[in-house]
């Protein structure tokens, strides 16, 4: 009697029954020096579970901000201010009630609950923050304000602590205050729009640079996702000219998915360095430059390359998708 349930496979209808401690050992993590391990990575979950939580935060923050300038906060609003359907708006606010940040009934506005306000001051807390530093180290403010919506949600304690530090001994004024634009949910929408597509070529460029292939199931393990939803993302990559394959062959990038690869990764590496260079910890920089890559403006990533004294970068602008 084998002291464990043996692995089962069906092939064509039939059964066939694998040790599963003759199974192969899963593939390691690429050596290349610089490049990034296929494997769920620390760096694709942190920026998850920040996207993940930008949208409650966006909601709650948009909602005290309606509360305030108009006394009420009802789903047209939430509509109309992020540029959605009512349905969706609807969906987002019945999870948040779930989740304990809001109160709310069919036809009725919608209330913070203490969770609720405690979530939104400390994201405008976060966002005055990245917006001060942003200012001080020279980005115009209306560029910096957007910079910061979507910065401020892939920063650490120890990148907004630098940023803290850097402010201080800078001594730079407070951040503007106010109700912020509607304008940067539309900004922060279109990085996360192109967020993704970036994420896959370059990590599609990294698996043919270091094993001579990308296949589905590369990308899942990297990604830490099914191979379903890696073919249908393959798929939206090729109907936009990213990417040539066929079923059961390798994914290989057209000429625009490795610009907008190389694009990607000299983004990364100016914001790792500038991250390192304010004293974020290597490991920490890393994590924060993931996700912060995709919000910075070009005009953003110029200033970092020349105080951290990176090389320029070439070509900083996002592809239009």
């Amino acid at each position: 009697m084998l002291p464990f349930a043996p692995r089962q496979r069906f092939f064509c209808g039939k059964r066939h029954v694998t040790d599963p401690e003759k199974t192969p050992p899963e593939p390691q993590a690429s050596a290349r020096p610089g490049s990034k391990p296929y494997r769920v990575s620390d760096r694709h979950a942190a920026v998850r579970r920040a996207n993940r939580t930008e949208t409650a935060e966006d909601y709650v923050e948009a909602i005290a901000d309606l509360l305030e300038r108009r006394g009420e906060a009802r789903v047209r609003d939430l509509a109309e201010c992020f540029g959605i359907s009512h349905v969706t708006v609807s969906r987002t606010v019945d999870r948040l009630q779930r989740d304990g940040l809001v109160r709310t009934a069919p036809y009725r506005s919608i209330d913070l609950t203490a969770a609720g306000e405690a979530m939104a001051a400390a994201s405008k807390a976060r966002h005055a923050i990245v917006l001060r530093f942003l200012m001080a180290v020279g980005v115009p403010q209306p560029t910096a304000d957007l910079d910061a919506e979507g910065i401020e949600h892939h920063v650490g304690p120890d990148s907004l602590a630098a940023f803290q530090r850097y402010v201080d001994q800078a001594k730079a004024p407070p951040a503007p205050t106010g109700s912020r634009s509607d304008e940067r949910f539309q900004h922060v929408r279109a990085a996360h729009a192109i967020e993704l597509v970036e994420d896959y070529v370059e990590a599609i460029g990294d698996l043919i640079a270091d094993r001579g292939a990308a296949r589905v199931v590369d990308l899942a393990h990297h990604f830490g996702v099914s191979h379903v939803t890696v073919s249908r993302m393959l798929g939206r990559l090729q109907r936009d000219g990213f990417v040539e394959t066929a079923p059961y062959r390798p994914v290989h990038l057209t000429s625009q998915g490795q610009g907008l690869a190389d694009r990607a990764r000299e983004r990364h590496r100016i914001v790792l360095a500038f991250l390192q260079w304010l004293g974020v910890s290597p490991r920490m920089a890393e994590l924060d430059a993931e996700g912060v890559e995709h919000h910075v403006s070009p005009v953003t990533l110029q200033i970092f390359a020349e105080l951290c004294g990176c090389r320029p970068p070439q070509d900083p602008s996002p592809p239009q998708t």
